[in-house]
């Protein structure tokens, strides 16, 4: 399996304890514990709230790093915002060139109506459906050159409405969107039965 970066999401930081269990399962299914990272926004749950923009600057960073650091095309899994983050640096900044597969995880592609309860946020005001950003990402579309996969809950209650978690283009023969109930937002991350879901497109 590729190397992997994972890119948590508002709010969330990399040390929660979610994200063991993703690693944990995610070697269970063929990832070698050294050729996973974590993009680092910050280590207070809570503060993370810039915009994705922002945030794609370090996504950015750690992945041309672990890029350089194994001679190898990267599986990026983002989580939330994290996927909206990984996608404007594939799509924008010419990620592209370093990025094999994307996984996104409970993405609002197409924005939340959820985000009003974060709209003093800058990160909060980007989740908005009508904002600069989502509107950007559905013009330009997605690359044609990486994988794409989302994966999406019914359940999800921080998704609003829930099939806005499905990635655009669907038509397209580089993108997957698959449904998985009943799980939440945040089971997503520590549920075997998803990462069973998604794994088999991080090998390679």
């Amino acid at each position: 399996m590729r190397p992997v970066v994972f890119v948590h999401g508002f709010l969330d930081t990399w040390y929660m304890p979610w994200w063991r269990k993703m690693r944990k399962h995610l070697n269970s299914v063929g990832a070698m514990p050294d050729k996973v990272y974590g993009v680092n926004k910050g280590s207070i749950p809570g503060t993370t709230v810039k915009s994705p923009e922002e945030y794609a600057k370090l996504v950015e960073a750690e992945v041309e790093k672990v890029y350089d650091r194994h001679d190898e095309r990267v599986n990026v899994v983002g989580h939330s915002m994290g996927g909206l983050d990984s996608r404007w640096y594939v799509e924008q900044m010419g990620g592209e060139d370093y990025v094999e597969t994307l996984v996104t995880l409970g993405t609002p592609h197409h924005g939340t109506l959820t985000s009003r309860y974060a709209a003093f946020t800058p990160g909060g005001k980007k989740l908005a459906m009508s904002s600069d950003i989502i509107r950007t990402l559905k013009k330009d579309g997605v690359s044609d050159d990486i994988e794409y996969v989302s994966v999406w809950s019914p359940k999800d209650r921080a998704v609003k409405p829930s099939r806005s978690a499905k990635l655009p283009d669907e038509f397209r023969d580089n993108v997957t969107n698959i449904k998985v109930e009943p799980f939440s937002h945040v089971e997503m991350l520590w549920k075997k039965q998803v990462v069973d879901e998604f794994a088999p497109y991080l090998r390679g």
